[in-house]
């Protein structure tokens, strides 16, 4: 008896931490990865709204932008920020990054591409934010897409070759080019304009969360005169109807004609728009164009993605377009006449004033009314391949179990990197080696990454559909949303 009681008393002098009920894996909730905000410390006001319905869904940290820029770190203000990013990363659960500023308010890191042109030293630069998205190399190390610093490249970031130097790597810097974090970024240089994206996105937060019974709307829009892709969006049609969407398709040769004032008349009732079709600056082709703008403000906001080229249009591209220099020299461009007799000096962090030029997708997303609450489009030039980066990111939005917009596109990026296979292609007589490795540098994703993805709701009468994860070799199905 004196022995058993001695036991007794031992355990019970131990902790009951000590033996922890494991809890069923099926009830453990993974903790919602946090979101970064980073913008201009005097509009941190503007985003308060913003900040406090995020951290009702996940952490929020605020960094002001001067503090994320200044010295202390290696590089310019663009690395440095990224850096500090990184960091954060590192040592938190970061799986959101918003970046709030428009090309003369925020630092822009511009690639390079060996583009075939005299006149410009056969250098182009174009703005890519998957730079601050792409935050890792393969080990975890900082990737800071400058691995070539010999010479003129080590002002050179993300360097692609093979349009004209017809030498391996095309993929100069060895970039990771996988983002680790789902990135957009608020196109804004005024507080008004900041406002009224903000005031959009928390009214469409509200609607998905008020909704009832409802079933979402998609439109897939494919002007003649691109390739023809009516097949992969009816197989994307088809996806998106099997989840629950009210899908319509504007097909050219079908009775859905496609022209602006059908397209106008569907985009109201619509959540979701694709377009697959020439672009430019300003317009969708046979689609929109600015002078609609106003009709577009009547309706609800809703998600735009366009693979057109330059339907994404953000800043400056030198140096064949007039520009600032990181030296602080002011570039007419080749456009107008200018002659570089060595490697262009790449353009300065910040472009203000008349260097920093617009288009659609800026226009749509800054509207105060209706127009876009999140715009995915091309800064630059598309090509077909593009077509990867849509379907993938169509296809992540309703066969994966995420929530955001923006997952569904850094999950787009990864599908990209593996069907195009970027890290096996090599220089050949043709110019769209490189253009396939740096598609997917040249799309930007205005808007907040968080963006709900609506929920397609039916009667209890019929039994959802849920979504099912696509499977690929090394690529997470989410990023712990």
């Amino acid at each position: 008896m004196v022995l058993v009681s001695s036991v007794l008393a031992y355990f019970l002098t131990i902790p009951t931490t000590a033996f922890p009920c494991p809890m069923p894996q099926d009830r453990i909730k993974p903790e919602p990865k946090g979101l970064v905000v980073v913008a201009p410390q005097a509009w941190k006001p503007d985003l308060a709204p913003l900040l406090a319905m995020r951290r009702e869904q996940r952490p929020v940290w605020f960094h002001s932008l001067e503090s994320m820029t200044a010295p202390g770190v290696e590089g310019d203000a663009a690395e440095r920020l990224k850096r500090r990013l990184y960091q954060q990363w590192i040592s938190q659960s970061v799986g959101y990054v918003l970046l709030v500023g428009d090309a003369d308010t925020l630092p822009v890191r511009y690639m390079v591409l060996d583009r075939v042109t005299e006149a410009a030293f056969h250098t182009a630069f174009y703005p890519t934010d998957l730079y601050y998205a792409d935050l890792a190399n393969d080990r975890g190390d900082f990737d800071s897409w400058n691995q070539e610093r010999e010479g003129h490249h080590a002002l050179y970031y993300g360097e692609v070759q093979g349009e004209h130097r017809k030498l391996e790597p095309i993929n100069l810097d060895q970039i990771s080019y996988r983002p680790e974090v789902a990135l957009g970024r608020f196109p804004v240089s005024d507080r008004p304009a900041l406002q009224a994206i903000v005031a959009k996105t928390l009214a469409w937060e509200r609607k998905q969360l008020e909704a009832e019974a409802q079933s979402p709307s998609v439109l897939f829009v494919h002007p003649q005169g691109w390739i023809d892709a009516r097949k992969p969006l009816k197989g994307l049609a088809r996806a998106w109807t099997s989840h629950n969407w009210q899908v319509d398709l504007q097909l050219f040769d079908e009775p859905s004609l496609v022209e602006p004032s059908a397209f106008l008349a569907k985009r109201r009732e619509k959540q979701v728009l694709f377009h697959v079709g020439h672009g430019t600056t300003e317009s969708w082709q046979h689609c929109l164009s600015v002078k609609h703008l106003p009709l577009l403000a009547e309706g609800d906001p809703a998600v735009f993605f366009s693979v057109g080229c330059s339907t994404g249009h953000f800043s400056t591209e030198a140096p064949y377009q007039a520009y600032l220099d990181l030296h602080g020299q002011v570039h007419a461009g080749t456009n107008h006449g200018e002659v570089f007799s060595a490697p262009p000096p790449p353009p300065a962090n910040w472009q203000p004033g008349r260097f920093n030029s617009t288009g659609l997708g800026e226009r749509l997303i800054r509207m105060p009314a209706g127009g876009a609450v999140l715009y995915i489009g091309c800064n630059t030039g598309a090509q077909p391949c593009a077509m990867s980066l849509l379907e993938g990111f169509a296809r992540s939005v309703v066969e994966r179990p995420i929530q955001c917009f923006g997952e569904a596109w850094r999950l787009a990026v990864h599908d990209y990197y593996q069907k195009e296979a970027l890290s096996q292609l090599k220089p050949t007589a043709s110019w769209y080696p490189p253009s396939i490795f740096f598609q997917g540098m040249k799309f930007m994703l205005f808007g907040d990454p968080c963006l709900a993805i609506p929920n397609p709701r039916i009667p209890s009468t019929k039994t959802p559909n849920p979504r099912t994860p696509i499977q690929s070799p090394g690529l997470p199905t989410t990023s712990g949303d």
